[in-house]
């Protein structure tokens, strides 16, 4: 806990004093966005359920004490001539189900019995007297549970249903780290944008001056003169769209970094230039490249087929070796029989051998049927999923590559542009072009500028999709 709270520290000091990358960002993002606590923590409930479900094998111990006033005229003290018959009585027992489908229990009771009235000497003995037993019972079951069958499956369902509760928690968690990080690319875009306008509106003013002077020299005529102002009053609208948009920009990474206030916002550095390989963004190791949503509903498909099989289970013939052995005692008073409960002179011992059947009816049938056929279906979607994962990563990639060659050729654009826009400018200082073509040259520059940011903020937004694909072992 010490650690994390420094790290956050340092984090939050980082950020408005020192230069924060997209490692830190997405990192600050994680440790302060409310959404991901959340899956985190339902990540961690996940794991409860599934230990959870071993409710069924922790042990367990019951303890009761009873008092009985019986005054019934068929009791069992009645022939005694005993008016009313009173019983106090004290049970402890123990039991556990184990893995391997044996379940065990342990008990002892004692009893006090008091029966005043009975006038005969040959039955004194049972006019107050204690009883006490304790006994061992095994139950095995041979056939439906064989050996803790049943509970194998029931361990492999439920870690399959974990790992695709778990499976989606991290999917929605990456989900919000790639919108996460199109807000900081956007960011980045925001402020290319912001210094692009800026400095067109200053090359626009400058060319509005010079045409000014040209127009006061009586060299070039007061159409010029307009063009160059509507030039400026242009670049003015495009600055103010820039700055209102780079102030979005900061209010999405403020959000996704659950910071409140602007003056709190941090130094963030990144370079949109600079390309990432799909296959580094993608988490695990070698193997085929699936998106996480396949893999999720392969895990709900597997989870099904085990159901499935639980349920098959269930119906099976039960046939259950069970034995029970337990002692009596037979003493003056309560006391005396809880001292003597581990006597075996008068033990009781039994063997028996069940058998449980269910009839094969059309009900049984139906149930059997209903849960392989979700297993089926659960298959065939999860095998579209993995096709439609294939095809989603080769577009993606496709795309990519589409989008690179769109980048290169956006940056030749660009660079053209601008040189066209010095050469012209050049020639107009020279007096050998007219404000018509400076104005389309400058407009041309700055347009194929903003194009190709715009290319390459989309490029690296590209890129984070590849976070919603894994390598999985075939």
């Amino acid at each position: 806990m010490t650690s994390k709270l420094c790290v956050a520290l340092f984090l939050l000091v980082s950020s408005q004093a020192f230069a924060m990358n997209l490692q830190e960002y997405l990192k600050s993002v994680e440790m302060h966005h409310k959404t991901i606590k959340a899956l985190d923590v339902a990540k961690e409930a996940a794991d409860d359920r599934n230990l959870a479900g071993d409710l069924e094998l922790v042990p367990a111990m019951s303890a009761e004490v009873s008092y009985l006033s019986d005054k019934n005229p068929l009791s069992q003290f009645a022939m005694f001539g005993v008016p009313e018959s009173k019983q106090l009585a004290y049970n402890l027992g123990f039991s556990k189900k184990f893995s391997s489908g044996t379940q065990a229990s342990l008990w002892g009771t004692v009893t006090q019995f008091d029966n005043p009235g009975i006038v005969n000497p040959q039955f004194a003995a049972y006019s107050k007297f204690g009883y006490g037993q304790l006994g061992l019972t095994l139950s095995q079951s041979l056939w439906k549970d064989a050996f803790g069958h049943a509970t194998r499956l029931r361990w492999e369902r439920q870690d399959a249903a974990t790992a695709a509760q778990k499976g989606d928690f991290d999917y929605k968690i990456r989900g919000v780290l790639v919108q996460a990080e199109a807000a900081y690319w956007e960011y980045l875009y925001a402020v290319e944008n912001l210094k692009t306008a800026k400095g067109s509106l200053e090359r626009a003013k400058k060319i509005e001056s010079w045409t000014r002077r040209r127009v006061a020299d009586g060299i070039s005529d007061r159409a010029d003169l307009l063009q160059g102002q509507a030039l400026v009053a242009g670049r003015q609208l495009v600055l103010i769209t820039a700055e209102d948009d780079l102030e979005a920009a900061k209010k999405a990474v403020l959000d996704a970094m659950e910071l409140k206030e602007m003056s709190s916002f941090p130094n963030l550095e990144g370079d949109l230039s600079a390309t990432r390989p799909l296959e580094s963004l993608v988490s695990g190791g070698k193997g085929r490249v699936v998106q996480m949503e396949a893999y999720l509903k392969s895990l709900e498909a597997k989870a099904a087929a085990v159901q499935a099989e639980e349920v098959e289970d269930s119906f099976r013939p039960d046939l259950v070796l069970s034995g029970s052995y337990n002692t009596n005692t037979f003493s003056k008073d309560m006391p005396d029989a809880t001292q003597n409960l581990g006597d075996v002179n008068n033990p009781t011992a039994k063997v028996a051998l069940t058998l449980k059947y269910m009839f094969d009816t059309s009900v049984k049938r139906a149930a059997k049927d209903a849960s392989k056929k979700n297993a089926l279906a659960s298959r065939l979607l999860a095998e579209r999923q993995l096709l439609e994962s294939d095809s989603a990563w080769s577009e993606l990639n496709r795309r990519y590559g589409e989008m690179t060659r769109r980048v290169q050729s956006a940056e030749q654009f660009n660079k053209l542009q601008n040189d066209r826009s010095r050469a012209t400018n050049d020639l107009f200082n020279k007096g050998r072009t007219i404000t018509m073509n400076v104005v389309d040259a400058e407009n041309d520059a700055a347009t194929s500028e903003l194009n190709m940011n715009r290319l390459k903020a989309e490029q690296r937004k590209m890129e984070a999709q590849a976070r919603l694909f894994m390598t999985v072992e075939e």
